[in-house]
């Protein structure tokens, strides 16, 4: 009988020469399933230039990748403050809108509903940028105000020092501070960088989660002092911010006393000379119920006068010049927003003193809390503010009167 001849395999079939497993080493080692990375939840990222002609605009688009800008404000924000469990989900959109307009940057809710975040930004500012100042600077503004889209503000009641330490202390960490900015010590709130490197200082004595601990603590609830004896296991904040000053050898500028008009303190000559502008009242005029404690009548010279003089002549507390302003269009351009700042008592005295406050950081961050009082009073204008500031002691503070303004001239 003729042999069977052996079957050849197919080359189409692969014939494995490894030993077969057992069926225990199958279920010994189960099937590894794909990793995925969490993703934060990013909302529509929209934009709008309202010139597209202006030289800001044309400043922007030559130095600048607005989706990258966008996406990247917003993972920067997200991984700072929140974790991917806390993180909200609820914002629906973020538009940037860039157009001509006073100040710098500011943020809003949409017409829609609170859930749609709107960005303005100056076109005037940025165009008077230098080129290579505008490739830091923008992107800085924007990591600012992209953090005010996302942060909790403990029900609206949170300090907004606090408020804007935060968005400050979030531009920091992503390494685009401008390079005018430097520690102070005059108070933890007073807002931008000087509570950013308050923050700062905490997260490198209580951890790195710090800020998003304090961010997250303000979610449902009312702020209260006791909110940093929560962060620092026991510690007030009065003796947290008086840690801080030791560490960095910080000092608080002086404040004169309540009548205290004979003490030559820091900025207390500047006001004593802008009183001697007004001429006494007569006799008849007199008031004998007047006390010391009588209202700080408002200084004569506007704003603008003010603000010019103080270039040319400079006061005890400010310098000769201002730092910032060596003849650059960036300086001269927030100068003349500066002068002609009007507060009538008919809008919001929060974004009013936020844009009141930023330009004189930008012009002349050392300025003293007296030189700062009296620049915002020669702000004030119309029947309604002038009889407002009559009701105001004399010795009141710089921040004080912030305070009051604030509390005066809510939600318009």
């Amino acid at each position: 009988m003729a042999a069977t001849p052996t079957r050849q395999p197919s080359p189409l079939v692969q014939v494995s020469t490894a030993p077969p497993q057992s069926t225990n080493a199958t279920a010994e080692t189960p099937t590894s399933k794909p990793h995925h990375p969490k993703r934060w939840h990013i909302p529509r990222l929209l934009f709008t230039v309202k010139d597209v002609s202006h030289d800001g605009a044309i400043k922007y688009f030559n130095t600048t990748n607005t989706q990258k800008l966008l996406h990247d404000a917003v993972t920067s924000v997200l991984e700072t403050l929140y974790t991917h469990e806390t993180a909200p989900t609820t914002q629906r959109s973020i538009t940037l809108i860039l157009r001509s307009m006073d100040g710098i940057a500011n943020t809003t809710g949409s017409e829609l509903d609170n859930d749609h975040k709107e960005i303005y930004f100056s076109l005037d500012y940025i165009g008077e940028l230098p080129d290579d100042r505008a490739q830091k600077e923008i992107p800085g503004v924007i990591r600012h105000e992209m953090v005010h889209c996302w942060q909790y503000d403990a029900c609206g009641t949170a300090p907004s020092g606090l408020i804007e330490g935060i968005a400050d202390f979030v531009r920091m960490k992503a390494g685009l501070s401008p390079p005018h900015w430097r520690r102070k010590g005059d108070r933890w709130d007073a807002g931008y960088e000087a509570t950013a490197y308050f923050l700062d200082y905490l997260c490198s004595r209580f951890g790195n989660d710090t800020v998003k601990r304090i961010n997250l603590a303000m979610k449902h609830t009312k702020y209260t002092p006791e909110l940093w004896m929560t962060i620092s296991g026991g510690i007030p904040i009065e003796k947290l911010w008086d840690d801080y000053r030791t560490a960095f050898s910080l000092h608080p500028t002086p404040k004169p006393e309540p009548g205290d008009g004979e003490k030559e303190k820091e900025g207390y000559a500047v006001i004593a000379k802008e009183e001697a502008t007004t001429p006494p009242p007569s006799k008849t005029e007199a008031k004998p119920s007047q006390s010391v404690e009588k209202p700080l009548p408002i200084p004569p010279t506007p704003i603008a006068t003010y603000v010019s003089g103080m270039r040319r002549s400079g006061s005890p507390s400010s310098g000769d010049v201002w730092p910032f302003a060596a003849d650059t269009p960036a300086a001269h351009v927030m100068l003349d927003r500066l002068k002609n700042m009007r507060f009538e008592g008919k809008s919001d005295a929060t974004r009013y003193l936020l844009e009141f406050e930023a330009l004189i950081d930008r012009l002349q961050p050392e300025m003293s809390d007296a030189d700062r009082k009296l620049l915002l009073c020669t702000s004030f204008c119309g029947p309604t503010m002038v009889d407002w500031y009559e009701t105001t002691c004399r010795a009141v503070t710089y921040h004080q009167l912030k305070e009051a303004m604030q509390e005066a001239f809510r939600n318009y």
